[in-house]
């Protein structure tokens, strides 16, 4: 049995005794990182995450090298028989730790942006053409013209809308879309933008009873709602009887995550949903899913990480 110093066994358990410092470990072990990359993946300030970085190499668990001004951060390759004991023991639990899933996909974002980043030191020419577009015409076009894509005939009904954000940038491209919300207040700054469209109507009613006819429309829209929605089946039963045969319903929301905290600031009712989720919703509603696409989170978000969701629905 391997006896471990007394002074390292504290220092070690003390380093491994902290959820972001863990989550730091664990995205260490698959990639080499810059402690500005490092605070982007896990969200924290960087100032927080030099500190942690710190103390795991003092620990011996990372290494660092520097290339040029930036110093780049990895799980070290070489440790003592004691730490590697250790270390083992905590990458083996920590799939598990809060965060940790987004963890990996704002990795992918971030090695993304460095790859972005590198062509864009190396290929002047691109940068320049970049920089130009974006000043002529901004960052959103292109996602705004694939909204060209949908069909004009399309009948919408936006469930939960709000102000009227989701509403007011499909309107557009299709035949019409109804906005429906219980929250008057909500509604009556709806009436009131600027870009609102002559094809939008906002109407009053709940989620869960919504007063539209049935099969009258194409398409149903769940935006950031479904959280705050309880029963959330029942919406979705009610979804699909407003939309025809072959319609879609379209789910735009969390990811299961574990803020607890977002139930009691701001009224979540659900802490995201995962794919095993939304198809338990919709069997159970009568339709079926069709696609559970994670979205790559922006670097620069602090929320949850997000999914877009298609169910069909056959009468």
């Amino acid at each position: 049995m391997t006896t471990i110093g007394s002074t390292f066994f504290l220092d070690s358990l003390s380093a491994l005794n902290d959820c972001a410092r863990l989550r730091i470990l664990r995205i260490l072990s698959t990639q080499e990182l810059s402690v500005g990359e490092v605070a982007d993946v896990v969200q924290l300030p960087q100032s927080t995450v030099s500190r942690h970085l710190k103390l795991l190499l003092g620990a011996g668990f990372v290494a660092r090298r520097t290339v040029g001004t930036t110093g780049l951060y990895r799980v070290a390759s070489t440790m003592t028989a004691e730490a590697t004991e250790l270390w083992k023991i905590a990458i083996a639990n920590s799939n598990h730790l809060p965060g940790a899933n987004d963890d990996e996909e704002r990795l992918v974002a971030v090695l993304a942006q460095r790859h972005s980043d590198s062509r864009t030191f190396f290929k002047n020419v691109g940068s320049d053409w970049e920089a130009v577009r974006r000043d002529l015409f901004g960052d959103r076009f292109t996602s705004t013209a694939l909204l060209s894509l949908l069909d004009p005939s399309l009948r919408v009904v936006d469930i939960g809308c709000g102000i009227g954000n989701a509403a007011s940038l499909v309107a557009p491209y299709v035949h019409s879309v109804v906005g429906v919300d219980r929250e008057q207040s909500m509604l009556t700054q709806a009436k009131q933008r600027p870009d609102l469209a002559s094809n939008i109507e906002f109407i009053e009613g709940d989620a869960n009873d919504l007063p539209l006819k049935s099969g009258s429309l194409d398409v149903a829209l769940f935006c950031l709602v479904l959280h705050h929605i309880e029963p959330a089946q029942e919406a979705i039963q009610e979804a699909c009887r407003v939309v025809r045969n072959c319609g879609r319903i379209l789910i735009i929301d969390m990811q299961r995550h574990s803020h607890d905290e977002y139930q009691q600031t701001m009224g979540h009712v659900h802490k995201g949903f995962s794919k095993a989720n939304i198809e338990k919703l919709a069997t159970d509603s009568g339709c079926k899913l069709r696609r559970y696409h994670r979205l790559t989170p922006e670097t620069d978000a602090r929320g949850p990480s997000l999914f877009a969701a298609i169910l069909s629905v056959h009468h």
